[in-house]
């Protein structure tokens, strides 16, 4: 799994749902030249992420690219591009705070979702989606990649939303077919986080 590009951020604003991305071209050939060549890919569909996919395949051949909705980003609903201070002014009458997240996992921005709801969406998408019969590549976000380590190591998504994702970083795991899955261990293995 890989993290896109960064994007514009303005200064005092929450990010904007669909921003995107900067693409720095020394940065993204180094990243390709680290993947796997010919690999089926599995794109978020917002703009930073398709992107990041683009500017990645101009150095390495992809296989099959999919479009994945389910790989999206949390959904900040109205929040999205607005003031932090104006935001702020609504979470702070929460009585649950987050020591490393702008929200709780279980706030639900208005006309969003809440970071439960995309690891649900996340868990869904990773066991059903036929991603052990080879190599995959996924360009996605920080929220999906928190997701998917929280499903993949049983993390609470307490803990999991406070794990750093990088950009431009790869996450690597490998899943076994629930048929192996006979020992104790569980189906997924961590190899890396941001490298």
């Amino acid at each position: 799994m890989i993290r896109h590009a960064p994007t514009a951020v303005k200064k005092g604003f929450l990010p904007e749902d669909n921003a995107p991305a900067v693409l720095d071209s020394k940065k993204i050939k180094n990243l390709a030249l680290s993947l796997p060549a010919n690999c089926t890919w599995h794109v978020s569909p917002l703009k930073r992420t398709v992107q990041t996919a683009v500017a990645l395949s101009a150095y390495i051949t992809a296989g099959e690219i999919r479009i994945e909705e389910s790989l999206k980003e949390q959904n900040f609903g109205d929040w999205s591009g607005e003031k932090i201070s104006d935001v702020w002014e609504e979470l702070k009458q929460n009585k649950n705070q987050h020591n490393y997240s702008f929200i709780c996992p279980e706030t639900s921005p208005p006309n969003g979702e809440n970071f439960l709801e995309q690891c649900k969406r996340v868990s869904f998408w990773l066991e059903n989606t036929q991603l052990i019969k080879s190599t995959s590549i996924v360009i996605t976000h920080s929220g999906t990649i928190r997701a998917t380590l929280s499903h993949i190591l049983k993390i609470e998504p307490d803990i999991a939303i406070g794990i750093k994702v990088s950009h431009l970083k790869k996450t690597i795991f490998e899943i076994i077919p629930e048929d192996n899955d006979k020992n104790r261990g569980g189906r997924f293995r961590l190899l890396g986080i941001n490298e």
